[in-house]
């Protein structure tokens, strides 16, 4: 066919453009050339402007771009949760791109997500494509193929862009696909739409705006004024809002309405949790984020909304598939299928393999269903499963970190499913680096249930790993949290450990005077509890704690009264930790002979223990000592193992420490490019940790 044939119209006797050479409704269809056909401009308005979106909106153009020039149907989707703004981002990449389509834009709102609950069918949907396009109501096909059929043939040839907002699925989307080369679709769903990437189309999955772009696109709603003379209100309403951009215009809304509702007026309503869905409603019935997030909600089955209320009920935002499955009390696999339904609806999101998060206004929305439709013990028992598979997780994980830690018995598992157990030291600090936050979380929710035991026993699984890493803020925070429920507990021997745990924490971040009757206390209780080894812990934190306040005599007391506990008990751990204490108490008395001798004791013990954290410490010991007795070649070699034996194990806390003594003795001997560069990295590992007056000494050090 020439070019003049394919760009005929084609009229039935009512002079309306139809298919030629068919017979449709008993209507003859002729070619008729006199006239123009009719060019559709269906596109509604787009926003005056669109915030965060440049890279999407460059993806679809260079997927638009690629496509045009091989000659195909270009077939795109834009996917993500209610919201977040696909119709915005579709309508406005469509009407930047309305040169490319000089023969129309076809837009329909599928409805796949609406007040309604119904889907349009994509039958009423070609009527009123084919009507738009100029085929007369009396030539209109009565069935899905004939209209299909009737639909691409009138776009061949033509270059149309069809835009399909807010499609339930992929056999809603089918039909309406034109065939010519010409066409582009753009199709918006919050459902994941598998079966189009299988015919070929791009995807766009659209997140929740950076911060940058929520406050661009809050100060674009309200003005530049409000929010830069309310910056606590602003940052309020971007924390609470997550980037959604539903949830900014809707705020921005109310702050719009007029001036007696300032921007803190709406930070105000935002900051009570079990009111904050009330405050995302623009106040004249126009939008509300619960009506949307509800119309995703109803689209879920029976087993999917139950599993959607229970997710929101979490005291975390990211889940592994393993702890997802503890919570909703079902099998790993039956887990995965629930995850993956959510997942296709864009409900949840699968951020990494088999990790899982809820956007925080969603998690809100699935936490108020379960309160309303859930009796109160289901998402308490799922919630109990959570924190014990977080519980006997990190207990597992601890035990690989720190095998000498005094031995607990933790309460019986409710989780369902096997906790997680890494198989060796890296693999407990590769399982920590992820689930950290997730073990702090089920520790707060823990206290807050009343769940004394499991608390307590949470913050002892923390404890290795944050010391480890150097997060003591965060060491101390869930040291006293730990304190709290050892007290609900009543125990006097979980009551020592607790306040053990917290004074050792304390002395850390240089807080030695609450430290101190902490440790006091722990002391007390271990001996009215008739615990030996606990004693002798405690003398060790206490004999620590006395040498960082330059107390040295009093140290070694402790530490002797450690010695002799450990050697009564048979801990060859702990004698060598209580022997390297008394080493460093004397070299900082002067006796650096006996210093030595006790030093190298510990370090042959924890050798033999195979204690590679003992034998750090202990060699860091040797280090000083040889330094101070003018080997300072010795003194590096000391440090320089030391090091190595905290970078094996990831000890970031220690390293530190090390890091700066082994620069010092680099530039005592002369070495001042390496040793400062040494320093340097001290520093940083100090600032990494918060340890400011760590850092500032060593700044010092590098300004001399």
């Amino acid at each position: 066919m020439n070019a003049t044939a394919r760009n005929a119209a084609w009229f039935d006797s009512a002079g309306t453009v139809v298919q030629a050479g068919t017979v449709l409704g008993g209507v003859h269809l002729h070619q008729d050339t006199s006239r123009p056909a009719r060019v559709p401009r269906q596109l509604p308005l787009p926003p005056r402007r669109l915030v965060g979106r440049e890279r999407e909106a460059a993806e679809l153009t260079e997927v638009l771009d690629r496509g045009s020039a091989q000659e195909e149907m270009v077939l795109l989707s834009v996917e993500g949760i209610g919201g977040v703004g696909k119709s915005a981002l579709a309508l406005y990449w469509a009407h930047r791109e309305l040169d490319r389509f000089p023969d129309g834009q076809l837009h329909a709102d599928l409805s796949g997500f609406g007040p309604s609950g119904e889907a349009a069918s994509p039958l009423s949907v070609l009527h009123g494509f084919l009507g738009a396009l100029g085929v007369a109501p009396a030539a209109l096909p009565v069935t899905l193929d004939a209209a299909a059929a009737l639909y691409r043939s009138v776009l061949a040839g033509k270059r149309v862009l069809v835009v399909l907002d807010n499609a339930a699925d992929t056999d809603q989307v089918t039909p309406l696909l034109p065939a010519g080369p010409g066409c582009a679709v753009l199709v918006t769903s919050r459902n994941r739409l598998a079966g189009l990437r299988l015919r070929g189309a791009s995807s766009v999955r659209l997140d929740v705006l950076s911060r940058g772009g929520a406050r661009e696109l809050l100060t674009a709603r309200v003005g530049a004024d409000p929010v830069r003379t309310d910056p606590r209100a602003v940052d309020m309403l971007l924390d609470c809002c997550a980037g959604l951009p539903l949830a900014l215009a809707l705020v921005a809304a109310r702050a719009a309405a007029g001036s007696e509702l300032p921007l803190s007026v709406v930070a105000d309503e935002l900051r009570d949790t079990r009111e904050r869905l009330d405050a995302f409603d623009a106040g004249d019935g126009s939008a509300d984020l619960r009506a949307v997030l509800s119309w995703s909600y109803r689209a879920l089955g029976q087993d999917e909304a139950g599993g959607f209320r229970l997710l929101g009920t979490a005291p975390v935002a990211d889940l592994g598939l393993t702890a997802a499955a503890s919570l909703l009390g079902i099998p790993a696999k039956l887990a995965a299928r629930q995850l993956r339904a959510l997942e296709r609806k864009n409900l949840v999101h699968q951020h990494m393999p088999h990790r899982f998060r809820m956007h925080d206004l969603i998690r809100l929305y699935a936490a108020e269903l379960a309160e309303t439709l859930d009796p109160a013990a289901e998402p308490a028992a799922a919630n109990r499963r959570l924190v014990d598979f977080y519980l006997h997780s990190a207990h597992t994980a601890d035990r690989l970190l720190y095998p000498h830690r005094t031995p607990t018995e933790l309460p019986a598992c409710t989780a369902g499913v096997t906790p997680d157990r890494p198989a060796d030291e890296a693999g407990a600090l590769a399982w920590f680096a992820v689930e950290h936050q997730q073990v702090r979380a089920a520790q707060r929710a823990a206290a807050e249930l009343g769940w004394a035991e499991r608390a307590w026993q949470l913050s002892r699984a923390l404890d290795t790993y944050q010391y480890l890493r150097g997060r003591l803020a965060e060491n101390v925070e869930t040291s006293r949290t730990g304190v709290a429920a050892a007290e609900r507990i009543g125990d006097a021997e979980v009551l020592a450990l607790a306040h053990r745990q917290l004074g050792r924490a304390l002395s850390r971040v240089g807080e030695l005077d609450e430290a101190l009757p902490g440790l006091d206390l722990a002391l007390s209780l271990a001996a009215r509890a008739g615990d030996p080894i606990g004693q002798a812990h405690t003398h060790h934190d206490l004999a620590r704690l006395h040498s960082l306040r330059g107390d040295h005599e009093r140290a070694v007391r402790h530490a002797t009264g450690a010695l002799e506990r450990y050697r009564a008990a048979g801990n060859a751990v702990g004698e060598a930790h209580a022997l390297n204490a008394l080493g460093r108490q004397h070299t900082e008395l002067g006796d650096h002979d006996r210093a030595w001798r006790d030093c190298a004791a510990a370090l042959a013990l924890h050798e033999e223990q195979g204690n590679a954290g003992g034998a750090a410490v202990t060699l860091d010991n040797l280090g000083l000592i040889a330094g101070r007795t003018g080997r300072p070649e010795e003194a590096e070699q000391r440090y320089s193992r030391a090091l190595e034996l905290c970078r094996r194990q990831g000890n970031d806390f220690f390293e530190a420490e090390v890091t700066e003594h082994l620069g010092t003795v680099r530039l005592d001997r002369g070495r001042r490019r390496q040793g400062l560069r040494t320093l340097r990295r001290a520093g940083e590992l100090y600032a990494a940790q918060h340890r400011r007056a760590d850092a500032e000494r060593v700044g010092h050090l590098l300004e001399r």
